[in-house]
Order: C-alpha cells, then sequence, then structure tokens
C-alpha cells in the first residue's frame, strides 16, 4: 500500500470529519456507522479506521470538530457590531441548526467521551457568556446574576430550538416568537 504524504493523509482526515458531519447533521448520530462515515467521505473504511482509533476516537473527533464551529459562530456573532441582531441570526442555517442538534445527541452517545464532550461544551459556554454579555451590553444592561448562567442558559435555548428543527425550516414567526420570548427572560435577568 502506498504511503499518503502529510498533506494527502491531513486531507483525508478532514474528507472525513467533513463527511461524518454532514452525515450527522443530515440524518443523526443514528447514521454514524464507520461504513457510512466511509461513503459519505468517498474513502475506504480502512483509511476511516487509519486516521481515527475506532469508532470512539472519531466520534470525540466529531465532537470537537462540531464544537469549535460552534463556539466559532458564537464568538463571530459576539464581534458583530450589533450582538442581539447576530444572536438571532445564528440559527438561520439548516447547517448550524443540523450541527447543534448532532453535538446533543453526540454527546449522549455511550461511545463519545465524557472528556471530549465537557470541552466542547466549556468552549461553546465561554463563546455562549461573551456573546450573552454583548447583547445585554448592546441594549445598555449589565447581568443580576452571573454571567456564566445567562451564557448557559443563551445556549440552551440556541440548541433547544435547533432540536426542535435541526432539518425543516422553523416557521419564522415561531422562531421570533421563540427569540423574543428569550431576550424578554434575559432583559429581566439584567439591570
Amino acid at each position: 500500500m502506498a504511503r499518503l504524504s502529510p498533506a494527502e493523509s491531513a486531507g483525508a482526515r478532514d474528507r472525513i470529519l467533513a463527511g461524518a458531519r454532514a452525515l450527522g447533521a443530515r440524518e443523526g448520530v443514528g447514521a454514524l456507522s464507520l461504513k457510512a462515515i466511509a461513503t459519505e467521505a468517498r474513502v475506504s473504511k480502512a483509511l476511516v479506521l487509519y486516521h481515527f482509533a475506532g469508532k470512539s476516537a472519531l466520534l470525540d473527533a466529531i465532537v470537537t470538530a462540531v464544537g469549535e464551529a460552534s463556539a466559532e459562530r458564537l464568538a463571530a456573532a459576539t464581534r458583530m457590531s450589533h450582538a442581539m441582531p447576530a444572536w438571532r441570526g445564528l440559527l438561520g442555517s439548516a447547517t448550524a441548526r443540523g450541527e447543534a442538534a448532532l453535538l446533543s445527541a453526540l454527546v449522549l452517545e455511550a461511545e463519545t467521551t465524557a472528556r471530549a464532550a465537557r470541552a466542547a461544551q466549556a468552549m461553546r459556554e465561554n463563546a455562549a457568556t461573551a456573546l450573552a454579555l454583548a447583547v445585554l451590553g448592546d441594549i445598555g444592561l449589565s447581568p443580576r446574576v452571573p454571567a456564566v448562567a445567562i451564557g448557559r442558559l443563551l445556549l440552551r435555548q440556541l440548541d433547544g430550538l435547533a432540536a426542535a428543527s435541526p432539518r425543516d425550516e422553523m416557521a419564522r414567526d415561531a422562531l421570533e416568537a421563540e427569540l423574543d420570548t428569550f431576550a424578554l427572560a434575559l432583559i429581566g435577568l439584567a439591570d
């Protein structure tokens, strides 16, 4: 068997992770067999096992990749000049909703390690806390409760909405009502 160059090896690993994320977001965590992931990524199952020491290692890598992507979306919203509209736009993408639902399901899988789940959650909670503070700052408020608690609430709200409609377009008015309700609750936690 020909040995892969470092660039080819990294490219194959990236393709495997991208394929697994797409498959999981589209069809759910139950579809994430090694064979299905290999098919989605257009590689052999042997190449998947070359890069990942088994399904648990692959699921941990997916959790990490999806957690990082989610944290980056939250951080990007924080960097916007107006954080509230950016927060409201986080669920506009079916990809973002599908990946949030996938991450929620993956952390419950027995084959996913607690370490990977905790690390992804910590990244996302830190980014959500910064976003919550930015949203409150946009309207001239500061939290009355620990900021991390507000960040966790914001993250749970986004994850809940994503899980409610990971693959379908949530009716725009229903999504707006959910976001408005949460915005009012957020304001109630601030001075």
